[in-house]
């Protein structure tokens, strides 16, 4: 139906594109299509299939022998387990390419060797657990596992990058359901953090501020009520920081001058309603305003911090804390375990000085799920050759995600 040229611009109902300083791109945000109904595929809803707390099958487990050639045994570990990966993406025993035949005399073809190392970490000695299941005192193995590898490569001398990441069920292409992650590093940087890098340096030129640390102070400036974790409501105290703040509205002032052409009406330049899902005194958790899967979340520390390792003893808690109460948030939302990628982005390893003071902790969750347990979102057509696009508002998914409990819901069942 068309929209009458004298009505009231409104974010929750309205076509709008939102842009992400991180990539130095935009999202198309279609809030309307939430009521569009649904013929396509739906996928298993793997909660359903309870899995056993140990599978003799699995090559993750303790004591099992994993899937190599040289039969090599798993130990009797009691929390996390970090190895080399058996089948790594990148090696460092490869030959280096010839640097002359980098181009080849065509600048269309470039290719360049890239060493690195592979490790898997084990979350978990249960093969039924998962970050939702596990308490804070089990998580805390897991971020010192992050810590003490990132540690460890960071004294390599070829590696410069250390990605930290978790795929987490089978739509991901999770290869194994046990409990685990993985660290990738290598000695290019990679093209995500690489842009992000760039894009906070020039947001550091232009404001002489850290963009993440003022993207903190916008998101917690708008009181809102939100579960704290003993299950009470408390608001988010506000710090001088409105939502109007010039500095970080650019892409929403742009979309909202022309919006303004076509509405009359319109009162505001950007969507009202909180972003946070949850928080603690050192981090917090929000659908990020340019956020493009559907309960996409991004954890950022309130402290400048340039990596894990930069952590206090508390504010490693409070790390452990809130990946908790998120990834229990989430599977409470559809009531399964909720799939994801989550990776860590932090200060490169290479040295340099300008990206380690650039760099700001965070962990981007990258959710697939649409509408429920079996309806997932596909990034094609307009989306691979135009720009990516979103259904639900980040406002509209913060909310739901904010009103889910913190108690999972397996637990609630018992």
């Amino acid at each position: 139906m068309p929209v009458p040229m004298t009505a009231s611009f409104d974010f929750n109902h309205h076509s709008h594109r939102r842009f992400n300083p991180l990539t130095n791109s935009w999202v198309l945000c279609s809030p309307h299509r939430t009521q569009r109904p649904w013929q396509g595929k739906e996928e298993d809803d793997d909660a359903a299939n309870a899995r056993p707390s140990y599978d003799p099958s699995c090559y993750l487990c303790p004591n099992n022998t994993r899937a190599t050639e040289g039969a090599i045994q798993n130990p009797d570990y009691k929390d996390t387990f970090v190895f080399e990966n058996d089948f790594p993406a990148v090696r460092q025993d490869q030959p280096q390419l010839d640097a002359s035949t980098k181009e080849a005399g065509n600048p269309l073809l470039q290719v360049e060797s890239v060493r690195g190392k592979c490790h898997v970490i084990c979350f978990s000695p249960l093969h039924d657990k998962t970050l939702a299941d596990m308490t804070e005192l089990e998580i805390l193995p897991v971020i010192q596992a992050w810590i003490s590898t990132y540690e460890s490569l960071r004294k390599t001398d070829f590696i410069n990058h250390v990605q930290i990441f978790e795929n987490k069920g089978a739509i991901m292409g999770c290869s194994n359901p046990h409990p685990h992650g993985q660290v990738w590093s290598t000695e290019d940087i990679p093209q995500e953090t690489a842009q992000e890098l760039t894009n906070m340096g020039a947001y550091k030129e232009k404001y002489h501020r850290c963009m993440l640390c003022d993207y903190v102070k916008t998101e917690t400036a708008t009181p809102a009520p939100s579960l704290s974790p003993n299950g009470t409501d408390h608001g988010h105290g506000a710090n001088g920081f409105s939502n109007g703040s010039s500095y970080m509205n650019e892409s929403s002032t742009h979309t909202a001058s022309a919006a303004t052409t076509a509405s009359a009406a319109t009162t505001t330049t950007i969507p009202d309603g909180s972003r946070i899902v949850c928080e603690n005194e050192s981090f917090l958790c929000v659908v990020p305003f340019w956020a493009t899967w559907p309960f996409e979340t991004l954890v950022l520390s309130k402290a400048h911090l340039a990596r894990l390792s930069d952590m206090t003893p508390e504010q490693t808690k409070d790390l452990a804390n809130i990946l908790r109460r998120i990834t229990c948030r989430y599977d409470n939302l559809f009531k399964c375990s909720f799939p994801y990628s989550m990776g860590v982005h932090q200060a490169p390893t290479n040295g340099n000085k300008e990206q380690e003071a650039l760099s700001h902790l965070h962990l981007h969750f990258y959710p697939p799920l649409l509408r429920s347990a079996t309806v997932k979102k596909f990034l094609v057509g307009f989306e691979l050759l135009g720009q990516a696009q979103r259904d639900l508002t980040p406002e509209q998914a913060a909310k739901r995600l904010a009103d889910c409990s913190e108690v999972h819901y397996k637990v609630k069942r018992t």
